[in-house]
């Protein structure tokens, strides 16, 4: 449970409040899913050391990427498979807003769509709005198009017109987020869907989707994965069709959403189901472990696994549905107590993680800039130390994303107590709800 103290009635004058708004970061965002803060920064962290190696490549030639994954020892291979973290968070946020929604639905019988949309507008938008200025008036590449990017919809522009190019994954959520309310009210108004139906069938089209996609096009599907993330052509069609938009990507979205009905309606049910037998939940639970470990550390950019084949094709299709269905197990082993890995659930439910965690959002818009600020220098500096290569590329990623993570935590907090917190005051003063539901679960629906 939640003990934290409740803060008091906030007024049109706290909400700027820098005192209120720093005791903020200190309380639990995520209601009582205290793990969810600790997976956030560290599917951060995750992030933020891929795009280190990412520019490192960019000033020393594209071909040390992959040259830094085949010298790498099998331990680091995780940072090549990056592109994962964003999938968990994709789970984590459909687990979070479909729990949002049901809950509203399940107590009220409607879902109030103006205020559920401008409550997620308004949670996004200020602070991508004041970086999105500061990049336009910069004059910076693309500063043209950032006008997609607050309209969320800069995942539809070829991939080299974007603004800000990390940014797609805030594209996708809103407009998931748009879409999912008008998914959960069709359901409701069509008795005879069952809601477990409409989902898996969603995941399925997912599946198509993307099957679908590799193979109309075919540079990717006789291309190998190097190709796809470095070729100047392929790469243009792999990431604009098949990587940043939300046809191929919602996919993790659904598992989330499916995960967060479980936990709404079916909790004793889900455990009842995982307590059969003496060692189901044990062998569930490895068994989820070893597939997120495995897509982790699965050398896919290795020269012998990127070659195009019929192995490479179904890993392209599945590799992210099949890494959230077992992330997403895990979530609800640890929310339902039928977790084996203790450490894991102990270590990221740890309070220290919470302040960090509500400080994602700001670190992720920021993290990429100050890598780019961050590493130029860092790179040159150490050029002039005559090392090895693979020395001297350890050095500057290890150097560079070590600095770059405390400069974002630095500049996340900023961003926190002037422009984010103050507008999540905003909503708390219009009355608009906050966080995850406690841990009650609701009626069981048939």
């Amino acid at each position: 449970m939640n003990n934290n103290k409740a803060a008091p009635a906030l007024s049109a004058s706290g909400i700027w409040s820098v005192k209120r708004n720093l005791s903020a970061l200190t309380e639990d965002s995520s209601g009582t899913f205290y793990l969810i803060n600790g997976l956030r920064f560290f599917g951060m962290i995750w992030i933020l050391i891929a795009h280190t190696v990412f520019v490192y490549s960019l000033y020393n030639g594209k071909e040390i990427f992959f040259q830094s994954l085949e010298s790498a020892p099998f331990y680091l291979w995780w940072i090549w498979n990056a592109d994962k973290a964003v999938d968990l968070f994709f789970v984590v946020s459909g687990f979070l807003i479909s729990i949002m929604l049901l809950k509203e639905q399940n107590k009220t019988g409607a879902i109030q769509l103006k205020r559920f949309y401008f409550r997620r507008y308004l949670r996004l938008t200020p602070l991508y709005a004041v970086i999105a200025i500061i990049f336009w008036a910069s004059g910076a590449r693309n500063h043209e198009w950032i006008w997609a990017n607050l309209l969320y919809v800069n995942n539809f522009l070829h991939p080299d017109n974007m603004a800000l190019q990390w940014t797609w994954t805030l594209a996708v959520e809103e407009q998931f987020y748009l879409l999912l309310p008008l998914i959960l009210i069709f359901i409701a108004k069509s008795p005879q869907r069952s809601f477990m139906q409409t989902m898996l069938g969603l995941l399925v089209l997912s599946l198509l989707i993307r099957f679908g996609v590799l193979y109309y096009y075919d540079e990717l599907w006789n291309s190998n994965y190097r190709d796809m993330l470095s070729d100047k052509v392929i790469s243009m069609t792999f990431y604009g069709k098949l990587y940043d938009n939300l046809a191929t990507r919602f996919g993790p979205l659904i598992v989330g959403v499916i995960a967060g009905y479980g936990y709404c309606f079916h909790q004793h049910a889900i455990q009842n189901w995982a307590r059969a037998t003496t060692y189901r939940p044990l062998a569930l639970n490895i068994l989820s472990m070893a597939v997120i470990v495995f897509f982790m550390y699965f050398p896919i950019m290795d020269t012998r696994y990127s070659e195009s084949s019929n192995g490479l094709r179904l890993y392209i299709v599945f590799h992210r549905t099949i890494f959230s269905i077992a992330f997403a197990w895990f979530m609800m082993s640890v929310f339902l107590q039928l977790s084996h890995v203790r450490f894991f659930s102990w270590f990221y439910s740890l309070k220290i993680w919470n302040p960090l965690g509500q400080l994602t959002y700001s670190i992720y818009l920021i993290h990429l800039m100050v890598i780019l600020v961050v590493v130029h220098p860092l790179n040159k500096y150490i050029q002039t130390l005559d090392l090895h290569p693979a020395q001297a590329m350890l050095s500057t990623v290890g150097l560079g994303a070590i600095l770059s993570l405390i400069l974002s935590i630095i500049i996340g907090i900023l961003c926190w107590l002037l422009i984010e917190k103050p507008f999540l005051n905003m909503r708390e003063l219009f009355e608009v709800n906050r966080g995850a539901p406690k841990p009650v679960p609701m009626e069981s629906k048939g």
